[in-house]
């Protein structure tokens, strides 16, 4: 009897396991579903700047000298890359695989995250600000997990500034330790203070119907202590919302 029991709960354990992947990955189609109209117009700038750019060499090519001509082609080459990347970022963020733990530059993936949504904090006139602690030390964990969970607080801080506003993404080392806090700041409408205990409920949520389903933060809540981490929320009504997460240098070693 107690052995069936045992197993039983291992079943259990392990089909939690499961299902707590599969929504994980489920977030992150619906994040990729909301990039993309923004990562549209993301392209669209520097394919616009590349087809002007050889258009104006094709009719102009007999009246322009060679130093011309090499500053055309420097910009058609700046902007393809600048286009390239834009899609290479979607790409490693949407790519399935096995989840393996690397090194990981915070600093770095931060900024690759932002630029997936650098298009739709412009378009609602939200300054950017990132301030990145020089000689933090790398971290240990699943690149793309812990992206999603930084995708998510982005998105949202932009959602909750409709009529514009400032977004800070700060990155330091946490005194005294290895660990590694990351602040994410946002000049919006905030939280009220009853919601702010239940704010990583699953399928609670302060957005209109129809524009959350209540479980971005819960996923971002489960990655962030699944790599030994923490995350906390500050907010006022009004002002705005500071979410902090703080990762260590390996997982299961924090301070």
């Amino acid at each position: 009897e107690p052995i069936s029991l045992f197993r039983a709960f291992n079943r259990m354990i392990q089909e939690l396991e499961r299902r707590q992947d599969e929504l994980v990955e489920s977030r992150k189609m619906a994040a990729i579903g909301t990039l993309t109209s923004g990562i549209a117009h993301e392209l669209n700038n520097p394919l616009n700047n590349i087809l002007l750019t050889a258009e104006a060499m094709k009719e102009e090519l007999a009246k322009l000298n060679q130093g011309e001509l090499a500053e055309m082609a420097e910009d058609i080459l700046s902007e393809s890359e600048r286009a390239s990347e834009i899609v290479r970022d979607l790409l490693d963020f949407a790519r399935s695989e096995r989840p393996s733990l690397e090194e990981i530059n915070v600093g770095e993936l931060l900024q690759q995250t932002l630029r997936l949504v650098s298009n739709q904090a412009a378009v609602a006139n939200i300054e950017v600000e990132v301030r990145i602690e020089e000689g933090i030390p790398s971290i240990y964990g699943e690149r793309r997990s812990l992206q999603q969970v930084f995708l998510n607080l982005f998105v949202n801080a932009i959602q909750a500034m409709p009529n514009g506003g400032n977004l800070t993404v700060r990155a330091h080392k946490v005194p005294g330790t290895r660990d590694v806090a990351v602040v994410v700041s946002d000049t919006g409408v905030g939280i009220p203070s009853e919601y702010l205990s239940r704010i990583f409920d699953p399928f609670f949520t302060t957005k209109e119907v129809g524009r959350g389903t209540g479980l971005g933060l819960t996923v971002a809540y489960g990655i962030v202590e699944k790599h030994g981490g923490k995350i906390e929320v500050e907010s006022q009504v009004g002002r705005g919302t500071t979410f902090t997460v703080v990762l260590p240098h390996q997982i299961g070693v924090g301070g």
